[in-house]
């Protein structure tokens, strides 16, 4: 399973050996015991990747759109956890098969430093 969790000022991404339906369990479980909201619905997701690490993912079947020259903008679809069902943060998790799975997670983290490396290069 993807996890793809967004906050107000971040975004992860991890590959978790979960299925999509334990950790709607046990985030229910949590908020159930906590006394807190929990809204569980279909929706969607996205996030970019440079461009030239996104063509890995070539015939992968995922939604893949242009964003800018240098970017490209991954959307998935599964499954949304929040505590308002009109709120930008949540946890958005997907079931892709583990190896698409894996592929996308590597590769977000490879983004994560080529997102550092133009800023950190001096002129």
């Amino acid at each position: 399973m993807l996890k793809l969790t967004y906050s107000d000022t971040d975004l992860s991404i991890e590959h978790l050996d979960l299925t999509v339906e334990a950790m709607v369990t046990q985030r229910s479980l949590v908020a159930l015991r906590a006394g807190l909201p929990l809204v569980v619905q279909p929706g969607y997701g996205a996030f970019a990747l440079p461009a030239d690490l996104a063509t890995d993912l070539g015939d992968s079947g995922l939604e893949i759109t242009p964003c800018d020259y240098d970017w490209l903008e991954v959307t998935l679809r599964g499954t949304w956890l929040t505590d308002c069902a009109t709120s930008a943060e949540g946890i958005l998790v997907v079931e892709l098969g583990c190896a698409l799975e894996r592929q996308i997670a590597v590769l977000w983290q490879r983004s994560l430093g080529w997102v550092a490396a133009p800023c950190s290069q001096g002129g």
